[in-house]
């Protein structure tokens, strides 16, 4: 939404016709002392050319105004110096009062044009801090109403769920039809509420700086608690590992670390056959560790693996719009992959995205390595049997 932009002034943007104004305004200064010669003396006329100057350099800028500067003290002399209708001065002391008049007008012209310059400066940056104001009311009322929507449909959607789960129990046996109609139902109530899930701790994690319960974390110890959150959707794949065992510690909040590996092996599974393949890796080097999610499914466009990661995690699609390839095991809508940005931006953290040699993608998470803790020396039992 386009804010209204400050008072109405006369700037006119072409130049040409900026001087042609600066050139009246001299003018009309001239005939308004044409009446006055011969009743104030010269030097009181003179000090009204500065007013042409003046005018020109608060509404046209600085250039007309010091092209008035000298046109002034040129109509001065014209029309109000001895002799008239000439250029030429019978009197060598107006060459002083031409010197200190064309001065006043341009110093008149310079500081009334800085004037201007720091008047449009500082209007420009209310206009921009008014944006900015504007953008992050919008996006605290975005977040606000997402984690309000995800909150209020949690609770009828476990209910949904639920009775979904007893129909088969409450009376005779369904016949198969039915069976797998309250089975799909179960289904997408479930499918649904994680969606409404995600909604909200997407909102959460947008809205404000997360706390972090930062602990100590072993990187093999945090792929084992995430492979066991996951183990039955990853009963019909096949599983290969890479963690050396000299792997340092990370310094980063369990919880949502857990939460971030186990969205990636979502999207892996989401996007390979029963029978996929599934590569997690770790390494570590240059003060960071990396630690990698990989698949066997259909990729993403060569050539723009990144790009179109980093526009999928910055608008994750609504609902039933068109998944980019690779997303996330979220039904396709990218906040799997959203959140797990968010994260990672809360621990000093980014993710990126490229495709595998033999086919599949990659998503890799960079986190910063911390100094490590010292660790305790094995014990010494003095070499007496235990």
């Amino acid at each position: 939404m386009a804010l209204p932009t400050p008072r109405a002034r006369l700037v006119v943007r072409n130049p040409l016709l900026n001087y042609l104004l600066a050139a009246l305004a001299a003018g009309a200064v001239a005939l308004l002392g044409a009446p006055l010669l011969g009743q104030f003396d010269l030097a009181n006329i003179a000090m009204l050319f500065p007013l042409a100057v003046l005018f020109a350099a608060i509404r046209l800028g600085r250039g007309p105004a010091v092209f008035a500067a000298f046109l002034s003290v040129a109509l001065f002399d014209f029309f109000f110096v001895h002799p008239h209708f000439t250029l030429a001065v019978s009197d060598l002391q107006y060459l002083l009062t031409f010197a200190v008049l064309l001065a006043v007008a341009l110093t008149t012209a310079e500081l009334a044009a800085r004037l201007r310059r720091e008047r449009d400066t500082a209007e420009a940056r209310a206009e921009e801090a008014a944006q900015a104001r504007l953008a992050a009311e919008s996006e605290r009322l975005r977040n606000t109403l997402l984690a309000s929507l995800s909150h209020d449909l949690r609770t009828p959607l476990t209910a949904l769920a639920g009775l979904a789960e007893s129909l088969p129990l409450a009376g005779p046996p369904l016949p198969p039809a039915q069976a797998e109609l309250a089975e799909a139902i179960r289904t997408e109530a479930l499918r649904t509420h994680t969606l409404a899930r995600d909604l909200l701790d997407l909102a959460r994690l947008q809205s404000e700086t997360p706390r972090l319960a930062l602990d100590w974390l072993a990187v093999d110890e945090l792929v084992g608690s995430a492979l066991q959150a996951r183990a039955h959707a990853l009963r019909e794949r096949a599983l290969t590992f890479d963690l050396p065992e000299d792997l340092p510690l990370l310094r980063a909040d369990a919880v949502l670390m857990e939460r971030v590996v186990c969205n990636l092996i979502d999207n892996a599974i989401a996007h390979t056959t029963a029978r996929g393949q599934i590569v997690l890796s770790a390494q570590s080097g240059a003060g960071w560790l990396c630690v990698s999610v990989c698949d066997d499914g259909c990729g993403l466009p060569p050539g723009r693996e990144q790009a179109i990661f980093e526009r999928f995690v910055r608008a994750p699609h609504p609902p039933g719009a068109a998944a980019a390839p690779t997303a996330t095991g979220d039904a396709g809508t990218g906040l799997g992959l959203a959140i797990v940005q968010a994260i990672m931006a809360a621990h000093g953290g980014h993710v990126s995205a490229r495709n595998r040699a033999g086919g599949g993608a990659c998503f890799v998470l960079h986190l910063p390595l911390p100094p490590q803790p010292e660790r305790p020396p094995p014990e010494d039992n003095g070499g007496e049997p235990s």
